[in-house]
């Protein structure tokens, strides 16, 4: 790979620097897509890849040095400099009227979270190939499911269907990162499990149930609904109350949900 310019440490800035993990980040191309958006491109490393595939493409990046690399690849008009958590999607949407757009992103670390809960709201958006820290990656799609449930697993997977892509090691980057990395697929289902009226009121009740989740169920739950809501709840399930909430699984964590709903909160 080429030289890299300095990187802009209040940017969260890592360059990738790896044959490998850009080949596989950047191939295949979702069949339905009918427009890319590339989420802080930064020295172009990524964004040629995804050029080639003859689709509108987009970038959103906060660095005005690379402005000069990116207007060849993708064209001046395609580039956003702004931050894309304060980007303006529904102006965006309106202009361009996508249906299936693929977002590829080597995330800021920083906000990485923020930003895919952004995306994972935006319809448009049907497949995301993303680049977290490996600690972050484990609970959006954890390894292991035994005591390992949380909210960003349960949220996104009610959205999207999850998928492994590649690991980077820290030498991957440039500079390399003191952690390793995982990139992450995405594709949303076209029956999310949540509907997007109701997603607000979700996530308010899996950060109930996982704001502490090596506490026992029954307690977390008793001191926000009450003891004879939680006791009727559990009992119709059946939930053991001692049951700590990292120990649910997906689908007691949506039943979960679904008997709540049935009693007043």
């Amino acid at each position: 790979m080429g030289k890299f310019p300095v990187a802009n440490k209040s940017f969260g800035q890592h360059f990738l620097n790896s044959p490998t993990v850009i080949s596989k980040i950047t191939s295949p191309i979702p069949e339905d897509c009918d427009a890319i958006v590339e989420v802080g491109p930064g020295p172009a490393v990524l964004t040629p890849h995804l050029a080639s595939y003859g689709k509108p493409i987009f970038v959103i990046e906060m660095d005005e040095r690379f402005v000069e690399l990116l207007s060849p690849v993708v064209g001046a008009d395609h580039i956003f400099r702004q931050d894309a958590l304060e980007f303006n999607w529904p102006d965006f949407l309106e202009k361009h009227q996508f249906k299936s757009i693929w977002l590829v992103s080597n995330l800021p670390y920083n906000v990485s979270v923020p930003l895919t809960l952004n995306f994972m709201r935006i319809p448009q958006i049907k497949h995301m190939t993303l680049m977290y820290q490996k600690e972050v990656a484990e609970k959006i799609l954890p390894k292991e499911l035994r005591n390992s449930m949380g909210s960003l697993h349960v949220l996104m997977k009610t959205q999207f269907e999850l998928k492994h892509v590649v690991y980077a090691p820290p030498g991957a980057f440039v500079p390399p990162p003191k952690v390793d990395s995982q990139v992450l697929h995405f594709c949303r289902k076209i029956n999310p499990l949540i509907s997007f009226d109701k997603l607000d009121h979700f996530e308010a009740f899996l950060r109930l149930i996982f704001g502490n989740r090596r506490k026992q169920l029954g307690g977390i739950l008793r001191k926000e609904w009450g003891v004879e809501k939680t006791t009727q709840v559990l009992a119709a399930l059946p939930l053991n109350p001692e049951i700590r909430s990292e120990a649910l699984s997906f689908e007691q964590v949506l039943k979960l949900y679904e008997t709540a709903a049935h009693y007043s909160f």
